[in-house]
């Protein structure tokens, strides 16, 4: 088939691009682009991203912080803007940098530190500011005012701050996006406080969580968290007040005025909008506010919190949420659900995450990639590995046609791919692609982040438990012995450097420090190193089942791990038979039948009992391991969780419901069951507090912006 010609405009585009250069001449057509209008001027710099001899100048035009900020203000120009710095960063153009220190700088230097500046947005009152520029007040040239204008261009850059720090955290530039945040918020709490000042302090609050919680920032983070709390805190206490207040009679109209403006974080107030009832603030800025506490908590591995954290957030959600903000509160609840092992609940909530996504978005998404690994995630979770790997390979394909290949959403999409190909080919030993996909990971890492981060850490876990069963297959099948405990030696040095940061990070009665326990006793044992492994073992035992319960698959892991060592290594037949019957019961209780690690236990069980002579035993699990056999073939429950039987199209009024139908006989924090009174009071209470909130109606579906003043709306619409 013959190739479709290009259009008038590509061509036009094309022709103009190639006779740009360094000649004067050019460079003045160059220095008239910013005049084009927004969509234009994009496309032409997409087309420069194709000339190398063309980087410096494009380097020169998007460094402008007006240019920049005019372009990421249009939403479907985003994927342009992430294209044209990506390429950039590629060709070591260092964009980023250069747009973060040129924005800090000029903050600092107008704003922050100018006296006069700053004396004017402490005076001024934000909502008497919205006012007027709705209602076109020019106090300048009628001479009555003109400090309006400082502080109109205060909140300017104030929202050029929340949209160029969102930008780059989309993007996977973390580092840079803190500092835009930072002194962005700093820029915030020196406005006179008022209503209109917290719902932007929250705004911009949020977004620093999100990027403090992504580069693993987890002490400065539960600074940021508490910020955001104790201000909703004060305007829930405030609103409740103004409620108190007007329910009162009084004795005159004047009085009436007095009061009502005595209280300045009322005056946002508006009944007809969607608005939380028992704060007054926007429910999308509340959803997005306690999904990001969500994911805190779950880099934690606290996942009771980041469970009731992620119920608050959906009962936030409603028809007027914007999809961006429905989407990722429907992958955050699903991801807590699958920590607590809630598998039906996960499979509904993620496969409408991905729908919402793909049809809101389109499948070259930053969202629907997003959604993908999550849904990859849930499939590894409930032994769908094959499926697992497709989707993520996926996720990973659609992260680099976005980002290219240097950029830290592509490195933690590498690192997920190679952990799940790892478990995909744990039994055929053939390591090869999770090898390189582990070490691409790590290679990116390296450019990006500090030698110490968590982010690398993890990378390098991943890795450790690679090298560990490349060596026990090269131990098997040669007598390399020289090359085996090089790679173990490797293995144990990542593993103690991985366990060694999230003590720092997280404390010893942590999930993630129980793991690295664990890793590092099941290297222990393929090094003969059995008491070691014994005691490393024992602590994620103890760990795990402090903090997760009894009956969790991470507990059941580790006693898998411990039966193994005693079984194969130390030789207590009695305890191992023991624990294994207990790593069983937890399989079947949380996988059922079929469930893949159920051969480990049962050959386990097979080899005590043809060790010990207990011939009626060894006969009965060999049956049993039969049957696990013929179940896993004629299992279909892994088809159903493919991709394509993604066609979910209910309504979020819909899920909702559903979802806690599903947990109305189910006690959200305990997973035991319990009285479905019980249940609808757990879900509708705010996480470490006793007071339920009242069930918020759907009134309208003006944005949240408009909920407060027109004056906000550029800055909330960018939540």
């Amino acid at each position: 088939m013959a190739k479709e010609p290009a259009s008038l405009y590509n061509q036009c585009l094309l022709a103009y691009v190639k006779n740009l250069n360094h000649n004067v001449a050019s460079l003045d057509r160059i220095a008239e682009l910013r005049h084009l209008p927004t969509a234009i001027l994009a496309t032409v710099y997409e087309e420069m991203c194709n000339f190398d001899s063309l980087k410096d100048i494009l380097l020169v035009q998007l460094t402008d912080l007006d240019t920049f900020n005019r372009l990421i203000r249009q939403a479907s120009l985003k994927q342009i803007m992430f294209k044209c710095v990506q390429t950039l960063m590629t060709a070591h153009r260092m964009v980023v940098s250069e747009l973060q220190t040129n924005y800090c700088r000029s903050t600092s230097v107008y704003y922050l530190q100018n006296g006069a500046v700053t004396g004017a947005v402490r005076d001024a009152c934000l909502e008497d500011h919205a006012g007027a520029r709705r209602e076109g007040d020019d106090r300048d040239k009628a001479g009555q005012d003109t400090s309006w204008r400082v502080v109109a261009a205060f909140v300017d850059q104030i929202d050029n701050g929340i949209r160029l720090g969102s930008f780059l955290c989309e993007s996977g530039w973390l580092e840079d996006s803190l500092h835009v945040f930072n002194i962005t918020l700093d820029m915030i709490q020196l406005l006179r406080a008022s209503y209109m000042r917290y719902l932007i302090e929250l705004n911009c609050i949020q977004k620093l969580l999100c990027a403090q919680t992504a580069f693993c920032c987890f002490k400065e983070a539960n600074v940021t968290c508490a910020q955001a709390l104790a201000i909703i805190d004060k305007l829930t206490q405030q609103h409740q007040q103004d409620l108190k207040s007007s329910s009162q009679p009084c004795s005159s109209s004047s009085s009436c005025s007095s009061r009502k403006s005595s209280h300045s974080f009322s005056s946002g107030s508006n009944n007809g909008e969607d608005v939380d009832a028992l704060s007054n603030i926007p429910n999308s800025l509340l959803a997005n506010i306690y999904q990001q506490i969500s994911v805190l908590h779950f880099y934690r591995s606290e996942y009771d919190l980041s469970y009731r954290w992620s119920i608050r957030a959906l009962k936030h959600i409603n028809k007027h949420t914007p999809d961006r903000i429905i989407v990722d509160v429907l992958r955050q609840v699903a991801k807590s659900c699958v920590v607590k092992r809630q598998f039906q609940s996960a499979s509904m909530l993620i496969k409408q995450a991905v729908c919402r996504a793909r049809n809101s978005f389109g499948t070259n998404h930053q969202k629907y990639a997003d959604a993908l690994l999550d849904y990859g995630f849930f499939l590894l979770n409930v032994d769908s590995i094959a499926n697992s790997v497709a989707v993520y390979t996926e996720a990973h394909e659609i992260l680099c046609r976005i980002f290219g290949p240097r950029n830290l959403h592509v490195a933690v999409a590498h690192e997920d791919l190679a952990y799940c190909l790892y478990v995909l080919e744990y039994s055929s030993g053939k390591f090869d692609s999770a090898t390189a996909n582990v070490e691409r990971a790590i290679d990116i890492m390296k450019e990006l982040v500090p030698s110490n981060h968590l982010m690398l850490a993890s990378a390098k876990r991943v890795k450790a438990l690679i090298l560990e069963e490349i060596a026990l297959d090269t131990m098997a099948s040669t007598i390399d012995y020289n090359r085996c405990k090089s790679l173990l030696e490797q293995s144990e040095e990542l593993h103690r450097s991985a366990l060694h940061l999230s003590l720092e990070a997280f404390g010893e009665t942590n999930v993630q420090t129980a793991k690295h326990y664990g890793n590092l006793g099941r290297l222990y044992q393929s090094m003969s190193k059995f008491d070691d492994a014994e005691q490393m073992h024992k602590r994620a035992i103890r760990i795990k089942t402090h903090i997760l319960g009894p009956y969790d698959y991470e507990v059941g892991l580790s006693i898998g791990h411990l039966a193994s060592l005693y079984n194969y290594h130390m030789q207590k037949h009695q305890e191992a038979e023991e624990l294994y019957l207990k790593s069983i019961e937890i399989s079947l209780r949380l996988f059922g039948e079929s469930y893949s690690g159920l051969e480990y236990d049962y050959r386990g069980l097979i080899h005590i009992y043809e060790y010990t002579g207990d011939q009626a035993r060894y006969d009965q699990y060999s049956n049993v391991l039969e049957e696990w056999r013929m179940l896993r073939e004629n299992n279909q429950a892994v088809r159903n969780n493919f991709p394509a039987d993604l066609t979910e199209d209910s309504s979020m009024e819909e899920v909702t419901r559903k979802f806690f139908e599903m947990c109305s006989n189910i006690n959200c924090l305990t997973g035991e069951p319990n009285d479905a009174a019980a249940a609808a009071d757990e879900l509708t209470a705010d996480p470490g507090e006793g007071d339920p909130t009242p069930n918020q109606e759907d009134i309208s579906p003006a944005a949240a912006a408009a909920a407060v003043s027109p004056a906000l709306e550029d800055i909330l619409r960018i939540l």
